[in-house]
Parts: C-alpha cells; sequence; structure tokens
C-alpha cells in the first residue's frame, strides 16, 4: 500500500485487476475480508469498506451463507470503466506532456510502437 490514495480504493484496484486478469470468473466467491486484512495487513475496517463499494458498484454480491460474489458482467463493466479513463484521462495527460516536451504526435507513436524507446535513447 501507498499513500497516493486511501488504501481502500487501492484494495478495491487490485481487485478489480484479479477480476479483469481472470482470476475470478461470475459467481465466484472472492477473497474474504479476513483475508484481504492479513495478506495487505489492513484494518479489517479497510477491507470490509472495500468490499462494500464494489458491492455498492454492482461488481460484487452476496451470496447468503458462502460470501462475496463475483457479479456476472462486472468484468466487463470494469474493462470499460478502465477503459474510458485510460482515453479520458491518461491519453489527454499523455498528450498533453508530449507537446509540453515538444514531442511530435508521429515520434510518441514511433515510441508507443517501440515500448517507450525514443530515438532519443
Amino acid at each position: 500500500m501507498n499513500d497516493s490514495q486511501p488504501v481502500f480504493m487501492q484494495i478495491m484496484e487490485i481487485i478489480e485487476g484479479d477480476i479483469v486478469r481472470g482470476v475470478y470468473e461470475a459467481d465466484d466467491m472472492i477473497i474474504s475480508t479476513t483475508q484481504i486484512s492479513k495478506v495487505y495487513t489492513v484494518n479489517p475496517t479497510t477491507a470490509v469498506k472495500a468490499i462494500g463499494k464494489l458491492a455498492d458498484a454492482g461488481i460484487l454480491y452476496k451470496k447468503r451463507g458462502i460470501g462475496m460474489c463475483l457479479a456476472p458482467g462486472a468484468r466487463e463493466r470494469i474493462t470499460e470503466r478502465r477503459r474510458n479513463a485510460f482515453f479520458n484521462e491518461r491519453l489527454g495527460a499523455l498528450i498533453k506532456e508530449a507537446e509540453t516536451l515538444n514531442i511530435s504526435m508521429d515520434e510518441l507513436v514511433r515510441a508507443i510502437k517501440n515500448k517507450g524507446v525514443s530515438e532519443h535513447d
């Protein structure tokens, strides 16, 4: 965990990352709040908050007597939201910084295609 954002949000991102990578399938039971608090050395209340926020967002649902499970369609919803954030936030910031550094669009595209290797390296 780091200080860049609240711990519960970092836990949410970790779980969402696992969902997007296919660690969990629809209706699978996810890691418990007790396991989260032990694995990430966080207060159990923090783990409960992260899971609660994911449930509020429709990513998880409570299966009575079992635990929290992955909602059908959750992977697609997370992926779509993250793609939108990438294109609307991160890509815009990248382009703006490239313009500030006088990096042409062609040079930027070449660097991306070469996985960040610039002709100036």
